[in-house]
């Protein structure tokens, strides 16, 4: 109750109490406090989940699109097998905000290109609803070659 009383009063700041979660032993009493609330917490949700049907599916559809969602950056992270070989903090956010670039990059070219289809069925007379569209995920990326290609112009000597 003091730790809910001092996040609700801004008088301890959420980074110190997480802080000292983390450099508390988990017999710690506060600790065992907190795991027992959150086991009180997910309890309800887990009986839920084993016997709603609906909810296992909703579940796994969202698991599966974040699944989907990071082959891509796995895919163009061809440097170093898709590994930070490095512990330099700058190096590390320098490479992750590259490839989360070129992820987006990618992302922005799909969803032109469909909209670009789209638009052509509906010209064609075609026509192609909103739940249709719902359905329709930007992340393929099996057109994207990773290592490139690269077309070196011969020229001809002076």
């Amino acid at each position: 109750m003091r730790v809910a009383l001092s996040l609700k009063q801004r008088t301890a700041p959420a980074h110190v109490i997480v802080q000292r979660f983390t450099h508390c032993f988990p017999s710690d009493r506060l600790s065992k406090a907190f795991t027992n609330l959150g086991r009180v917490i997910k309890t309800p949700y887990i009986l839920r989940y084993l016997t709603d049907r609906d909810l296992r599916r909703t579940v796994q559809l969202q698991l599966n699109k974040g699944e989907y969602r990071h082959k891509l950056p796995r895919r163009i992270f061809f440097a170093n097998q898709g590994e930070f070989t490095t512990g330099d903090y700058e190096e590390i956010m320098n490479k992750a905000s590259c490839l989360s670039l070129v992820s987006n990059a990618i992302l922005y070219w799909n969803t032109l290109k469909i909209t670009e289809i789209v638009d052509q069925l509906r010209a064609q007379g075609e026509e192609v609803d909103q739940a249709t569209l719902a359905h329709i995920s930007l992340l393929p990326f099996k057109h994207v070659v990773p290592n490139g290609t690269y077309f070196i112009e011969e020229r001809e000597p002076k």
